[in-house]
């Protein structure tokens, strides 16, 4: 009897540890900030820190909303578990950057949910695609114009694990291959920090 409980006991030991193993990771705000380049990478590349990498509660200000919702339906608002977010100057261009977590989708799906939505409405007709030969994993790449206020934006999107990355670079006097060539530029700067375990 007592080898039987042993038995079940180590067998329920050994489950736990092995369910523990292969449940996915989860990221809080503090350790997103690792994901971003820090002032040094930045100014080697050849960019200037504006506001330091920080967690913010305010879900507008993120680069994804440069993509408008499909049918109403913006599921990434309300999955939104943790993000952290910082800004940057490189001459006239500005530079975002966002590494997030969202609650019920891993970063590949969000690229999917994204994807999926520059393919719907008025997206469809105003966004040009680009992709980053090189970048590991998913990715999505595309440039919006803005009738108001003028405003022309890039975006990259990377996805790593339960961890997505989006850098906008946007402007309302530079042309959108001007903000490509500049997020091309600055691709393997993030693709560094993102990429760290």
């Amino acid at each position: 009897m007592r080898k039987g409980i042993l038995l079940l006991a180590g067998l329920l030991l050994c489950l736990a540890g092995c369910a523990s193993r292969i449940a996915p990771t989860s990221s809080s705000g503090d350790d997103l900030i690792r994901y971003l380049p820090d002032e040094k990478a930045l100014g080697d590349a050849g960019v200037q820190q504006k506001q330091a990498r920080s967690s913010f509660a305010v879900k507008w200000i993120t680069p994804l909303h440069v993509v408008a919702p499909c049918e109403g339906k913006q599921p990434w608002e309300s999955a939104l578990r943790t993000n952290t977010q910082a800004t940057a100057t490189a001459g006239e261009l500005n530079v975002w950057q966002l590494a997030a977590a969202y609650e019920g989708y891993s970063g590949e799906q969000m690229v999917t949910v994204l994807d999926g939505a520059l393919s719907c409405g008025a997206n469809a007709s105003s966004t040009t695609r680009f992709s980053i030969p090189g970048l590991a994993d998913r990715q999505l790449g595309f440039c919006r114009r803005f009738r108001e206020p003028r405003l022309s934006a890039c975006v990259l999107v990377l996805a790593r694990g339960d961890r997505l990355l989006a850098v906008r670079t946007d402007s309302t006097s530079a042309e959108a291959a001007a903000l490509q060539a500049k997020l091309r530029q600055l691709a393997p700067t993030f693709v560094v920090a993102f990429d760290r375990d």
